[in-house]
Order: structure tokens, then C-alpha cells, then sequence
């Protein structure tokens, strides 16, 4: 008989918990009156959850190595289900609400989210750290990254047809392998609905599996890493745009005082600074997408298009050569004027100062960009060698 459902839980030492999420499952496989399986991961544990889970009527599948998302990626592939629901085995949520996952796939979805914010979370359930600060704070940051408009990117039960979710190449072993399929799911412009669920306390003594900190920069890194342009190239502009506006007008205006201090050549050297500065964080942002992209790591969108496009050595050399031959200039016409300069020398020797720290500035912008170009065509190596 073909499996219409797959139930997935990873398991690691719930002897207290299996069974009943289990007969939840089962039951709601009778209700629907849906061809059904409950396959259980056993990730390493150590009390007699297996055999309960087998005693019980799950499927077992044994993982070796350890992580959250191991587990689940390992459940996947042995999944025989058309649909596939994931969540956790600990009674925190109640399979017997599955139905309305099931119909959403049915209708189309390839993925649907279970929203415990929207739902009705039980006393004791989520610690209000969890609930206030740390889940609505990683939610808003993938809503922005990923352009994903979901309400609660760590709840745990999911549904999703299976051929969509082997689309994503999901790679990650740990917790952030909840954040990993929203964001490709995003990136993938899959079609993601979310329901309201319940979110039960776990029973008394257990010991919970998550850490709040640890586990919540491991979510919080992955959304940085995978989204180089709010990372690095959207700093690194602002820095850069910083930079060059208050050089310029360091540069055009003789003096310039704020709360009675004069900004003189320390305040210019810093705006050079912020433009070297800015420039080498945005070109973080260009090794990071042209990388990312080049392993199968992003999506490619039109900043990666642009690059794979518009990008060769031979371009980023002769941008480099131009900006190294301006500072140059620059630096010579500096040494011109100073040797060339007559009368009382305190006058502009400020300016003189900011003309040659301008300069300085601008050839070590063309050595970082004759370099980074050579760098660049590292991830490329086939084209620019055409």
C-alpha cells in the first residue's frame, strides 16, 4: 500500500514521551482515514525509547551521528510518505492536530509552518525569554533576510510535500536546521502556509535538549552567514558612504568645529579611514555571495547574476590601476605644492596635511582593489582563465 503521511520524530532518550506522541500520530492517521507512517530517528539514546517506539507501532531508524537536524535529514530519506510532518517526540506538540497540515499540502502548499505564537501555548510551555525576545527577534531577522513572512521560525512541528523539501539541500546537523529550511524555503520562493498551534509544558523532570544561548546564536549565525549582503555589503556601504561624505567636506571646508572641538587631520585621517574600511567589508559581502553561490549554498538572486556577469579580473584590475593612479597623483601634487609653497606655512598646512592623508587613502583603496580582484577569480577560476 502506498504511504500517502510520514510521520517523522527525532528521538533522543523520551521513554517517557514516545508512546503517546506515537498513538496521537496513529490516531489522527485513523481520523483522516490516510495511509500512514510513524517513523521515529533514534539519535543515541540511552533509556528504552527505541523499544517503546517500536512496541508502539513506529518505524525505527537509527542515526549515529549526533544533531537535531542529522536526525531529521536522515528521517527524510527514509521517509515513504508523499507528506512528510516533522516534529519533536517529547509531548510538546500534539500530533492529533496534523489534519489541517495534511490539508494545506493537499491544496498545494510545500510547506507549512506550525505558529505556537499565534496558537494557544500552554503554562510552562516556553520560557518567556524564548517567547518574547528570542524567537519573535530570530523571526523578524529570516522575515528580513530571507523575504519570508512567517510568525514563529522555531516552532518545531512542520509539514511539507517531500519532493520540495529535497529541492532545498538542506545541509546543516544541529538546531539551526529549523532556520536553514525557512530560509531556503524563501530563497526557493516556495509556497509556505502557517497554521495556529497548541505548545504543551514538558512533562516534570526531563531534561530539556535545547540551549537557549547556544542554540539561539547557532540560528542567529546561520541567517548571518547565508545572508552576505546584510552581513557585509550593506555595513560595509553605509561605512563607506560615511567615509566619503565626511571626507569630502573635511576636504572642501578649512575648518569645521562641533562642540567647540575643530575636526583637523586626526578627525580626516578616521573618514579615510571608514572608506577603506567600508570598501573592504563590502568586498567580504562579494567573496561570500560569489562563494556561497558557487557551492550551492545560496540561492543565486540578482546580486550573484550581477557578479557572475559583470565580474573579471581583468575589469577589477583596471578599476584598481585607476584608483591606485588617482592617490597617486594625488600624492604627488601634494609633495609639488608643499615644495612649492611660500609664505607662512601655518596657514594650510592643515589642508595640506588632509590632501596627502586623502591620498594615501586612495592608493591603499587601489591595492585592495587590485588584490581582492586576484582573490575574486579564485571562486572563478574557469572564466577568467578563458
Amino acid at each position: 500500500m502506498d504511504i500517502e503521511l510520514s510521520v517523522v520524530m527525532p528521538c533522543l532518550n523520551e521513554e517517557g514521551t514516545i508512546a503517546d506522541c506515537i498513538a496521537k500520530a496513529l490516531n489522527a492517521f485513523e481520523q483522516m482515514g490516510i495511509s500512514g507512517e510513524v517513523v521515529v530517528v533514534d539519535n543515541g539514546s540511552t533509556d528504552s525509547s527505541v523499544e517503546i517506539a517500536k512496541n508502539a507501532g513506529a518505524r525505527i531508524v537509527i542515526e549515529s551521528v549526533r544533531g537535531y537536524g542529522q536526525a531529521l535529514k536522515r528521517g527524510f530519506e527514509e521517509a515513504y510518505g508523499k507528506y512528510i510532518i516533522m516534529g519533536d517526540a517529547d509531548s510538546t506538540y500534539d500530533f492529533s492536530e496534523i489534519k489541517e497540515f495534511v490539508r494545506l499540502l493537499r491544496e498545494g502548499a510545500d510547506l507549512v509552518m506550525g505558529s505556537r505564537l499565534k496558537g494557544n501555548i500552554y503554562p510552562k510551555a516556553m520560557p518567556w525569554l524564548h517567547r518574547w525576545v528570542g524567537t519573535p527577534a530570530l523571526t523578524k531577522v529570516i522575515n528580513l533576510f530571507f523575504n519570508v513572512r512567517i510568525s514563529d521560525v522555531n516552532c518545531g512541528l512542520r509539514g511539507f510535500k517531500k519532493e520540495s523539501i529535497r529541492k532545498l539541500d538542506l545541509k546543516c546537523r544541529g538546531m539551526e536546521f529549523a532556520s536553514e529550511m525557512v530560509a531556503k524555503a524563501g530563497q526557493k520562493k516556495l509556497n509556505i502556509k502557517e497554521i495556529p498551534i497548541s505548545y504543551h509544558a514538558t512533562p516534570p523532570g526531563r531534561t530539556p535538549s535545547l540551549r537557549t544561548f547556544a542554540d539561539g546564536w547557532r540560528h542567529l549565525r546561520f541567517m548571518l552567514m547565508f545572508s552576505p549582503r546584510y552581513l557585509f555589503l550593506l555595513p560595509g556601504l553605509i561605512i563607506f558612504l560615511f567615509g566619503l561624505l565626511f571626507t569630502t567636506v573635511l576636504f572642501l571646508k578649512e575648518s569645521i568645529v562641533i562642540f567647540n572641538i575643530p575636526l583637523g587631520v586626526s578627525t580626516a585621517i578616521f573618514a579615510n579611514a571608514c572608506l577603506l574600511t567600508g570598501l573592504q567589508v563590502m568586498l567580504f559581502g562579494v567573496y561570500a555571495i560569489i562563494l556561497n553561490s558557487s557551492q550551492g549554498l545560496i540561492e543565486r538572486d540578482r546580486i550573484s547574476d550581477f557578479f557572475e556577469k559583470n565580474f573579471t579580473l581583468e575589469r577589477g584590475l583596471v578599476i584598481g590601476a585607476v584608483i591606485l593612479g588617482v592617490g597617486i597623483i594625488m600624492g604627488i601634487t601634494t609633495i609639488v605644492l608643499i615644495f612649492k609653497l611660500t609664505g607662512d606655512f601655518s596657514e594650510i598646512h592643515v589642508s595640506l596635511t588632509k590632501l596627502a592623508a586623502v591620498s594615501i587613502f586612495i592608493v591603499l583603496l587601489g591595492i585592495q582593489m587590485i588584490f581582492s580582484s586576484f582573490y575574486i577569480s579564485l571562486f572563478s577560476t574557469t572564466k577568467t582563465l578563458k
